[in-house]
């Protein structure tokens, strides 16, 4: 009996011992520094039309793509891109915290995330949260870019609610993306039409598994990919990838019909 007990705990604590090294490693890998090196991008924003080359440049210069470039540009912002630059080469300092028992999230000591050309039903996606060294990410929906507003389904116990942007600009790690192909005003009404329906709906887990992913009527529980991708079903456009049950940061990440605006801390993606 004796022997038996010994044979438990010694597993129970080589257990523990793996979860704890496997998330002290996980922790310092969630912000990727660029892979360029940054150099004067004067004469490119003097320029009125960019060249394929161009947009290449500034992508690997700034982590925005030609999605975020054409709107700064339409909105006369190109001024604002030297600081974005600036800040997407700056080495970040970040410190992990917990946000329920075993969750835990990275957060910038100082600086800030330098999200732009932000537009209402923008996606937020960030790596930083996770549960022993398994990224299990968090992601949430624009829902009005002027005041920076988001909606999200946070964690365990709390109720989805509408919440500043500020706190993705505290996160070292972020990617921003949109409906690919598709205009404003109707992004611009997902947004809308998801803080009427899916505000202040229950957390649920395992919402997708043990209950239905899509029920008619109003929604009685949520996840953070869940909350996204029901805030886009409701106008007819599935943005999990693999069409599972669970919906999880990385189904909507890998959604071909979304399309790449912004990264910050992560590598590039074609």
């Amino acid at each position: 009996m004796k022997c038996k007990i010994g044979r438990i705990f010694g597993l129970l604590t080589c257990l523990s011992i793996c979860f704890l090294f496997w998330t002290v490693h996980g922790e310092p890998t969630v912000h990727t520094m660029p892979a360029a090196q940054p150099c004067d991008l004067t004469g490119l924003l003097e320029k009125t039309t960019w060249t394929a080359s161009d947009y290449r440049m500034l992508t690997e210069q700034t982590g925005l793509t030609s999605a975020a470039l054409d709107l700064l540009r339409q909105r006369g912002e190109l001024d604002t891109i030297p600081d974005i630059q600036n800040a997407y080469f700056q080495p970040v300092a970040a410190t992990c915290t917990a946000n329920q028992l075993i969750s835990r999230s990275e957060r910038l000591t100082e600086g800030a995330a330098p999200l732009t050309a932000l537009e209402d039903g923008d996606i937020l996606l960030t790596p930083c949260s996770h549960v022993f060294g398994w990224r299990n990410g968090h992601a949430a929906l624009v829902v009005d870019a002027e005041q920076g507003t988001t909606l999200e389904a946070i964690v365990i116990g709390q109720n989805s609610t509408l919440r500043s942007i500020d706190h993705w600009k505290a996160l070292p790690a972020v990617a921003v993306y949109r409906l690919r192909g598709v205009d404003a005003e109707t992004r611009s009404a997902i947004a809308q039409t998801a803080a009427r329906r899916l505000t202040d709906v229950p957390y649920s887990l395992t919402v997708g598994i043990l209950s239905a992913k899509r029920t008619p009527g109003a929604v009685t529980g949520t996840q953070c990919a869940h909350l996204v991708w029901e805030a886009f079903a409701a106008f007819g456009y599935d943005l999990d990838a693999n069409g599972g049950g669970l919906v999880t940061p990385g189904d909507l990440a890998r959604s071909p019909l979304l399309e790449l605006k912004q990264v910050y801390g992560l590598p590039l993606t074609d």
